[in-house]
C-alpha cells in the first residue's frame, strides 16, 4: 500500500481559508498559521487549489505563470515555508495544476496570438476564418462558463483560438512536442521543489478531435448542454501523456498523481488508472456528488465504482468540492441536517477508499444564494438570477470563530462570510466533545488506528432501502478486482487486527436491522462509545450511525 491509499485528503481553495495580511484574501502564510489544526484535525494530506500567478478572471484557473506565486497569495519563499512547516508535521503536500489551458496574459499565448510564424503559435489551438462567405465558427463546441461559442476571433492572425471555458483561457495544444515537454518541465520544477503530488485538472480534457468535428445533439442542458462531448474532450491520446506523468512522478518516488476527469462517467475516471496500472493513481468519480439522499442511493453507487476500476487501482471518495454545493447543503433538511451530516461524515470516512474532505465540512459549513452584487464567479454572473450554477457558495470564507469576518480576515473578505458563522464555527465546536467537528475528529482516530478502516476489505451487509450497513476487515485479496470485496495485495495479517461493522440509519424515523453479530461500539450518535451490543435487532434511531468493533457475540 501506498501513503496515498491510507491517506485522508483535504482540499482547501486558499483564498477563503485562512487570511493573514487583512486584505480579505487568504493566502500561503495564512494556511501555514493553521496548520496545527490541520495535523490535530486527524487529516494526512493537503491539496491546494491553484496559487500560481494568474490575472484572476477565473480565479486562479487562468494561469500566466506555472512556476511563480500570484503575489496575492505571497511569493515562492512562502510556499516553501508552508511546504517545510507541513512536512515537519507530517502532512503531504498536492498542488493542483491546470495543464488544458493558460491564461491569455501568459507569455506563450501573447507570443502565439501575435502572428501565424511566431514559434509558440502552435501551443494552442487554433482554426483559420474563411477566405470567404460567412464567418461562423468552426464547429458546435461550447464554452462551459459563458455558455457561447468555444471558439474566440482572434483578428491578428486572423483566426480562431479555442477556449472551452473562458475567453481568457485559451486551450493548450498537447498534439505539439515543445509544449508537452514544457508541461512536463512544470511538473519537475514542483517536484523539485519536494511537493507531494498534483491533482490535475480536467486531464481528460487536454486533447480534441485532430478533425474537429461538431458533437452530436444530446437531450441533456446540466451539465452536458445539450451536446454529447465526443469530440471537445476525453479523446484517447490522453492516456500516452498519462503514461509520461507517471514515469515522471515514479522517477521522484512517492508522489501521487491523481486526475479530475473532464466528465461525471465513472468508467471516464476508472480509466485514468489505465489498464496496465501504469498512468494516474487515482482519479475522482464525481458520482457522491450529485446522488439523492438514501443508504440504497450510496451503496448502488459504491459498488458501482468498485465494480468498474481496473485490477489495482484504488477507489476513493468525497462528498463536497469547490465546484458543487456543498453536502450539508444538498442534503438539508431543516433540524435533522445535522444528523444527516455526521451519518455523511461516517459513510466518507469509513467506506473502502481515498476520502476527500472540503474546507469546513467538519464544522457543517453550508451554502446560501448570494446578492448579485457579491457574485465573483464568472459562471454565477452568466448565470444570474438563476441559481446553482455559480460556485461562489461553496467557496464562502472559512467560519473560524465567531468574530466580524468569522477569524477569516480582519478585512473586508472576498466573499461574504456566511450568517451562521456566528454560531457555526471551529472555536464553538472544538471544546464541545458532541459537536460535529469532534465527530470527525473521532472518526478520523479511529481510521487512523485501525488497519481495516484505512485498507481492509468491505462487505455489503444486506439490501435494506434505508439502512447502509458493511463489514471493514483486513485486507486478504487483489485491489480492483471487480467484486466488493476488493482489498489490498497484502497477505492476511499476523495478528488479529479487529474486523468493524459500520451502520448507517439514513432515514428520519426508527428503523429495525438485525445485527449479524455482536460488537463494541467504537463511535456513534447514539450510543455510549464502549458498550456491548449482541447480535439481533439494533433498533436504529433516526440518522443513527453505528461504528463496532465485532466481538462475534
Amino acid at each position: 500500500m501506498d501513503w496515498w491509499n491510507d491517506a485522508v485528503f483535504y482540499q482547501i481553495y486558499p483564498r477563503s481559508f485562512q487570511d493573514s495580511d487583512g486584505d480579505g484574501v487568504g493566502d500561503l502564510a495564512g494556511i501555514e498559521s493553521r496548520l496545527d489544526y490541520l495535523a490535530g484535525l486527524g487529516v494526512d494530506a493537503l491539496w491546494i487549489s491553484p496559487f500560481f500567478k494568474s490575472p484572476m478572471k477565473d480565479f486562479g484557473y487562468d494561469v500566466s505563470d506555472y512556476v511563480s506565486v500570484d503575489p496575492l497569495f505571497g511569493d515562492m519563499e512562502d510556499f516553501k515555508r508552508l511546504l517545510a512547516a507541513a512536512h515537519r508535521r507530517g502532512l503531504k503536500v498536492v498542488v493542483d495544476l491546470v495543464l488544458n489551458h493558460t491564461s491569455d496574459e501568459h507569455p506563450w499565448f501573447r507570443e502565439a496570438r501575435e502572428a501565424r510564424d511566431s514559434p509558440k503559435h502552435d501551443w494552442y489551438i487554433w482554426k483559420p476564418f474563411p477566405e470567404r462567405g460567412p464567418r461562423r465558427p468552426p464547429n458546435n463546441w461550447i464554452s462551459l462558463f459563458e455558455l457561447r461559442s468555444a471558439w474566440y476571433e482572434n483578428p491578428a492572425t486572423p483566426e480562431w483560438y479555442l477556449r472551452t471555458f473562458t475567453r481568457n483561457q485559451p486551450e493548450v495544444n498537447w498534439r505539439n512536442p515543445e509544449l508537452r515537454r514544457a508541461m512536463y518541465g512544470v511538473l519537475e520544477a514542483w517536484l523539485d521543489l519536494g511537493v507531494d503530488g498534483f491533482r490535475l485538472d480536467v486531464a481528460t480534457g487536454y486533447f480534441k478531435d485532430e478533425l474537429f468535428r461538431s458533437n452530436p445533439f444530446k437531450a441533456r442542458l446540466v451539465p452536458d448542454l445539450l451536446q454529447e462531448h465526443l469530440y471537445d474532450r476525453n479523446r484517447p491520446e490522453v492516456h500516452g501523456v498519462f503514461r509520461d506523468f507517471r514515469r515522471i512522478a515514479d522517477s521522484y518516488g512517492g508522489r501521487v498523481l491523481i486526475a479530475e476527469p473532464h466528465g461525471q462517467d465513472r468508467s471516464l475516471a476508472a480509466s485514468c488508472h489505465g489498464e496496465a496500472g501504469d498512468e494516474l493513481h487515482m482519479a475522482f468519480n464525481f458520482e457522491f456528488l450529485t446522488r439523492p439522499w438514501g443508504a440504497a442511493s450510496f451503496r448502488d453507487s459504491a459498488r458501482r465504482w468498485y465494480g468498474a476500476l481496473p485490477p489495482g487501482a484504488w477507489p476513493n471518495f468525497t462528498l463536497s468540492n469547490h465546484d458543487q454545493p456543498r453536502h450539508v447543503h444538498r442534503y438539508r433538511k431543516g433540524a435533522d441536517t445535522e444528523a444527516r451530516a455526521r451519518v455523511a461524515a461516517a459513510l466518507l470516512l469509513t467506506l473502502r477508499g481515498t476520502p476527500f474532505l472540503y474546507y469546513g465540512e467538519e464544522i457543517g459549513m453550508g451554502c446560501r444564494r448570494l446578492p448579485r452584487k457579491a457574485l465573483r464567479d464568472p459562471l454565477g454572473i452568466r448565470t444570474w438570477p438563476f441559481s446553482g450554477f455559480g460556485r461562489d457558495p461553496e467557496r464562502t470564507p472559512m467560519q473560524w470563530d465567531a468574530s466580524e469576518g468569522a477569524g477569516f480576515t480582519t478585512g473586508t473578505p472576498w466573499l461574504p462570510v456566511n450568517p451562521d458563522a456566528r454560531v457555526r464555527n471551529v472555536a464553538a465546536q472544538e471544546g464541545d466533545p458532541g459537536s460535529l467537528l469532534s465527530f470527525y475528529k473521532r472518526l478520523l482516530t479511529l481510521r487512523r488506528n485501525i488497519p481495516a478502516l484505512r485498507s481492509g476489505d468491505l462487505e455489503f451487509l444486506g439490501e435494506d432501502p434505508d439502512v447502509l450497513a458493511f463489514r471493514r476487515s483486513p485486507s486478504r485479496t487483489a485491489v480492483g478486482d471487480g467484486a466488493e470485496r476488493a482489498g489490498g495485495t497484502d497477505p492476511a495479517p499476523a495478528r488479529a487486527d479487529p474486523e468493524v461493522l459500520v451502520i448507517l440509519n439514513f432515514a428520519g424515523g426508527r428503523r429495525a436491522f438485525p445485527l449479524p453479530e455482536g460488537g463494541r461500539v467504537l463511535a456513534g450518535t447514539r450510543r455510549p462509545e464502549g458498550s456491548i451490543l449482541g447480535a439481533g435487532d439494533a433498533g436504529l434511531e433516526a440518522y443513527e450511525v453505528l461504528v463496532l468493533e465485532r466481538t462475534g457475540t
